[in-house]
């Protein structure tokens, strides 16, 4: 299992967050379900294939809606960061392994699956039913069952819908957006419940060093203020000027790189050099003398 599908998962396999996700994405934001309702459900089972070889298949996150010792409903979510034209087949895959153990009891209830899409390139338009991933022959299309499969572009969120999380995912929204525009939307002030769950997840949806720099600040600042606000460190970092000084660098024909500026003004950050960083987002040269420290084979 790679970093990346245990960062997704550890996060939302906590009741809270997945709840959220569930009533914002499935309920429009009204609190349908509740956190103390849910409870883990099965994610690995087994097939034979055409050959009656075992293989096995895993759901990433899985949680069963009970009330009253009546279930209502299993919910299950699969992460993808890359679209796949074999997501309809997994999902009816995993879907008919739910509906199959029901077979074993007397009260039948839904299963209802949601891709959460991480990419911020392009929208998932394509595959989003059984038919869309065949090869039918025009012949048969009329004869065919359609499956289709619910999923959510997450980077393309409205602002209700972000506004309407209550959990940590929120920041998850926010930051995915941030990632498609290419700019620091007005982010929130929510307090970080699962840090180093968020700091993670953020890290290795973008490749972004930026998240092992702010190491340090995380570390400095729960320790003296009793917890971390994600939000309002990338926010100082938008108030201190990085937008303005990489406009300004655009300007002057020099290509600045997002990932060289955001490790340095961190790293100033963390050794307590705010006045570096406010030097450095009007002086161009002082800037480029900081990177240079930073990085010295760039002056080769």
């Amino acid at each position: 299992m790679g970093e990346r599908d245990i960062s997704q998962k550890t996060l939302e396999s906590y009741n809270d967050v997945f709840a959220d996700i569930v009533n914002v994405l499935l309920f429009k934001g009204e609190q349908v379900v509740e956190a103390e309702s849910l409870t883990d459900s099965q994610t690995f089972s087994q097939y034979k294939d055409s050959k009656s070889v075992l293989h096995s298949q895993e759901r990433d996150v899985a949680k069963k809606w009970t009330k009253s010792d009546f279930c209502l409903s299993l919910f299950g979510f699969e992460n993808q960061t890359k679209k796949d034209k074999s997501m309809p087949l997994r999902v009816m895959s995993y879907d008919g392994v739910a509906y199959r153990s029901q077979l074993q009891g007397s009260d039948f209830y839904p299963v209802i699956t949601l891709v959460l899409y991480f990419g911020t390139k392009s929208k998932w338009k394509n595959y989003k039913s059984l038919k869309e991933s065949l090869n039918i022959d025009e012949r048969l299309k009329d004869l065919v069952s359609d499956y289709k499969i619910k999923v959510v572009n997450l980077a393309w969120l409205t602002d209700e819908q972000i506004n309407s999380f209550k959990s940590d995912f929120r920041i998850v929204a926010e930051y995915l957006r941030a990632l498609r525009t290419g700019h620091v939307e007005d982010w929130s002030r929510q307090k970080l419940k699962y840090v180093s769950e968020i700091i993670d997840l953020m890290r290795v949806i973008s490749d972004d060093v930026i998240f092992d720099d702010m190491a340090a600040f995380i570390e400095k600042t729960q320790s003296e203020k009793g917890g971390v606000n994600v939000c309002e460190f990338v926010q100082r970092m938008k108030n201190e000027g990085i937008s303005e000084g990489l406009l300004q660098g655009r300007r002057e024909g020099i290509v600045l790189e997002r990932d060289n500026i955001f490790s340095l003004f961190s790293r100033l950050y963390a050794a307590g050099r705010t006045s570096d960083v406010e030097r450095a987002t009007k002086d161009r040269d002082f800037l480029n003398a900081l990177l240079s420290e930073q990085n010295p084979q760039n002056d080769a």
